[in-house]
């Protein structure tokens, strides 16, 4: 939990993107995107710090934001995918706190 007590839960399906490292993500459903927005600061580029608790793991990563999707992205990496379990078309539960 934030300090503030304010957590952000929500489940989405993982998405491979194309391009030579094959990266993969989530994107936010709308209510949760929405709850995002005012989760807290952002940096330059849009990005808002968050640890993420995914299965039995917990990792500090960044929401970037999806201007197109009017959404936020929620990149995985590969450590975590092995450690999960998780594949492009898996549909996992997300547990977001703001990393302070």
């Amino acid at each position: 939990m934030s300090e503030d007590g304010h957590a952000i839960r929500f489940e989405a399906k993982v998405v491979r993107f194309d391009g030579p490292s094959g990266w993969h993500g989530v994107f936010l459903p709308a209510e949760a995107a929405a709850e995002a927005r005012f989760f807290g600061r952002a940096n330059a580029l849009g990005a808002i710090a968050v640890q993420a608790r995914i299965g039995e793991s917990r990792v500090k990563t960044s929401l970037f934001p999806d201007k197109r999707r009017d959404s936020f992205l929620l990149p995985l990496k590969a450590e975590l995918r092995r450690r999960e379990a998780i594949a492009a078309g898996s549909q996992i539960l997300v547990h977001l706190t703001l990393d302070t």
